[in-house]
Order: structure tokens, then sequence, then C-alpha cells
């Protein structure tokens, strides 16, 4: 037997080495990180006496696999998760029209003017009587798909320029997913006793959505739990799976950039490490898992991108911030941004899930933004940008003060979902998968089409693992 090869170390890498450590491959295992840090967006910011800090929310929700959901309790003792169930899975809401939407993570018709709402409120029903045209429309761009999905008027006031101000692009240029991103599968209206008679047929309920997350009936939701440390920190799992996977034999290459791959007779031969100043190889390769970036990859496979266009993604940027007072947002854990005068994409406020946040007599909270490279050039300064929205939301506290503020721009952060980014990397994906190669297995983000989110990613690789002998 040869070296399976891991490159990254995100979830989507490190779970599958636990999945092949059960298979007893343990210490065939070469795991690839570039990072000092191993864990992708699971790491942590530490600030010393200000504490540690994730990149943003991650919880772990239950895939529905036993295998998988048990490999990750088992993670932790049983008293050190925090159980998220029921209305307290993900309570999410989002910024809109001036105000916070906390009811539901989906555009509520009832934050429009009143004049918008009944334009749109009509449109809506309209377009559901002629008949919905597409059920999903995968291939669309998402203002066809928005349009088909809810009709014109509708689409126009809600779903369209919530995408423009997120991606900062025309919507008729942005892939059917970017509306994965963050929920824009349904729109909210009215009531729930209108909600719950409408939405007995099925076709109803696929696009209208209940009018408060926490009456949400449970047979109306999928009935998976999410789990958390109770100490604060999502870097607690990465430790844990770093403690068994070494155990088991594991090698883990931390500062280790991959520097070349050598394939031939429909298989990947020879993979060649750079390591600080010198590049080692390893020679007999039985099987590679590639967890990352899809276009780098094809090009050490020297694929052809003539003709293949690419748009430049937004730059991530993470701004951490300590609190004298909480937050006045209820019990939201984090609430999403379609309102086009803000930066912020996305504002977490982990004391809501994890009472273990606090420290020093403060509160712990996380501003994602998305910006263009001009503003990076610029030197514009990141924490008074966030600051600055921070209480242009009008959700703190009277007299509220900032203790600690630091940014951190992402090498590698939220994609660009652009129809020409998405085009291209199927093309790059098809044309790696047509040069056959029998012992690499592509698994993590946009590994597969519409695949984004941490669940269906573990779902995925569970899948290829399994079938992999």
């Amino acid at each position: 037997m040869g070296a399976i090869v891991i490159n990254g170390t995100g979830i989507s890498g490190l779970v599958s080495a636990l999945l092949l450590c059960e298979k007893g491959r343990g210490r065939d295992i070469i795991m690839v990180e570039k990072n000092q840090q191993i864990g992708g967006l699971l790491r942590r910011f530490n600030y010393e006496d200000f504490g540690d800090f994730d990149y943003g929310m991650h919880n772990f929700l239950e895939t529905g696999i036993k295998q998988l959901d048990d490999i990750m309790f088992d993670l932790l003792p049983k008293e050190e998760w925090q159980i998220l169930d029921g209305p307290k899975r993900d309570l999410a809401g989002i910024y809109i029209n001036g105000k916070l939407q906390p009811n539901t993570p989906y555009i509520d018709l009832r934050s429009l003017t009143p004049e918008n709402y009944k334009e749109s409120l009509t449109d809506f029903l309209e377009h559901l009587d002629n008949g919905v045209v597409s059920e999903n429309d995968v291939n669309s761009n998402a203002y066809d798909y928005a349009v088909k999905r809810f009709g014109k008027i509708t689409a126009e006031n809600t779903i369209v320029p919530s995408l423009e101000k997120i991606h900062k692009k025309s919507c008729k240029d942005l892939d059917y997913m970017a509306t994965l991103f963050t929920p824009m599968s349904r729109i909210a209206f009215c009531d729930e006793a209108l909600v719950a008679e409408l939405t007995q047929s099925r076709v109803l309920r696929d696009r209208i959505a209940w009018s408060d997350q926490r009456s949400l009936p449970l047979e109306r939701s999928s009935l998976r739990k999410a789990i958390y440390p109770v100490k604060y920190g999502a870097y607690r799992v990465v430790d844990a799976i770093e403690k068994k996977l070494k155990n088991a034999g594991v090698t883990i290459l931390n500062d280790t950039q991959l520097a070349g791959i050598v394939n031939a007779d429909n298989r990947i031969k020879k993979i060649e490490l750079k390591q600080g100043s010198g590049n080692s190889f390893i020679n007999d390769v039985e099987l590679m898992m590639w967890t990352g970036n899809i276009p780098m990859l094809g090009k050490y496979l020297n694929v052809d991108f003539t003709g293949i266009k690419s748009d430049k993604p937004l730059k991530t940027v993470i701004v951490n911030l300590l609190l004298d007072k909480k937050l006045e947002i209820g019990d939201l854990y984090y609430f999403f941004c379609y309102d086009k005068k803000f930066n912020t994409f996305r504002l977490t406020n982990y004391i809501n899930y994890s009472s273990g946040a606090q420290r020093n007599g403060g509160y712990p909270i996380c501003i994602e933004l998305l910006i263009d490279d001009e503003l990076i050039s610029k030197r514009v300064n990141l924490e008074e940008m966030a600051t600055k929205e921070l209480f242009e939301f009008n959700i703190t506290q009277p007299g509220t003060k900032v203790l600690f503020a630091k940014a951190e721009i992402l090498d590698s952060g939220f994609p660009m979902p652009s129809v020409n980014n998405i085009l291209g990397l199927k093309k790059i994906r098809n044309k790696i998968r047509k040069m056959n190669l029998k012992n690499l297995i592509l698994v993590g983000v946009l590994a597969e089409d519409n695949l984004f989110f941490q669940t269906d990613v573990l779902i995925d690789l569970h899948k290829k693992i399994g079938s992999y002998e």
C-alpha cells in the first residue's frame, strides 16, 4: 500500500482523514497544509488578553449519517458539547431596509414600504397562480432564478437588490449558486395562521417561509441538531481531531506547499512538496484527496485554461470586536446584512450560542466585511469601518464601548459566484475528470455543482470515501 495524500486540513480534509483512520489507514495518511495552523476556517485568532475568536459563525450540524455524526460527537466529552436543537438550532436574521428583521432569515415582504409590499405580494401570488415554470432551474443566472421562483416585481424588490449588495455585481452576471449562500429560496409575507393554511401545498411550502422561526412546527424542520463547544471555540474541535489523527499515526505537514504533481497511466504517481528552502517527494501515491481550490489543481495537472474567464472575488475581512455591553439583537446568533449602505456581510454574536464566549468583562462579536480591492489599496481603516457600521445598525446599548477591535484580511475567503467563475470551474473540473485519474478524489466546497455548506460537503465526502476500497 502507498501513501494517502490529503491536500488541505479544513473540515473536509480532517473528516476525510478520520474516516480513513476508521478503515485502519492512519499510518498511510500524509496531510499537506500550507498554513502554520490546521483547520481552515475553523482555526482561531488569538489576541492574548482579549482571548480567542472564531473565524465567524461555525457550529456543527448533524448530517443524518450515524457514522459521521458519531465521529463528530465523540471528539469531545458529552458534557463539553452544547446542544442546539429545535428552534434554537440556528437563529438567524437579516438587516434590510434600515432595520433588523429577527423573525426569519428569509426576506419578509412586510419589511418593504406599504406600496412595495402590496405590489410584490400581488405579483408573487399571481405568479404562483399562473403556474411555476421551473421547480429549481439551477442552470439559471441568479436574476432569472429569482424571477422564475417569485415573479419579476417581487424578485426585483427583494432578492435582486440583496444579491447585488452582497456581491457588488449585477444579478444577471451572478450564478444561481449566489442564492445559496444566504437563505433566498423562500419569502415571508403573512402571519402563522395563514402560512399554515397556504403551505399545505408542497409547491407553496417550497416558496413561502414560516413567519417566525421560533415557532416552526417540529414536523416542518429537519429535526437535526447542531453542536458547539460549551467552552467557546471551534478550534477545540480541530484540536481534538488533530490529537486523534496523530494517535492513529497520521503525518501532518504544516507550512508545506504542493510544488508539483506527476501523473501517468491514469494515476497520480508522484507529488512534490516545498518545505522551507527545500523540496521533497512522495513517490508512491495510492490515493490523493484534493480538498482545496479546483483551478489550482488544474494548473498542477496542466489543464488547458484557454477561453476560461475569471472574475476576482471580493476580499473577505474578519473584524473581531470586544464590547463592554451585550448587543440588543434578542436571541439571534447572527444576521446577514442586505442594506446597500453597509459593507457588512454578516454579524455574529457569540454569546447567544456560547455562554463561554464572554471574557474579561467583555462580549465578543465578529463582523464579516466583503469589500473590493480598491478599498484595501487605499488602506482604509477596517476596524473603524466595522465599528462605524456596528453603531449605525442601532443594536448597541446606550454608552457601549469597544474594548478591542482587530481586522483580519483572509487569503482565501468568500468565493465570487459569478456566471463566469462557476462556468469556468465546471469546465476545469470536467477536464480533470476526463483525465480519468483513478486515485484522485475531489472533496470539499465546489467539488460538485452547488456544493457549499459544511453539512453537504461532509455527506458528499462520506459517500466518496465509502466507495473507495
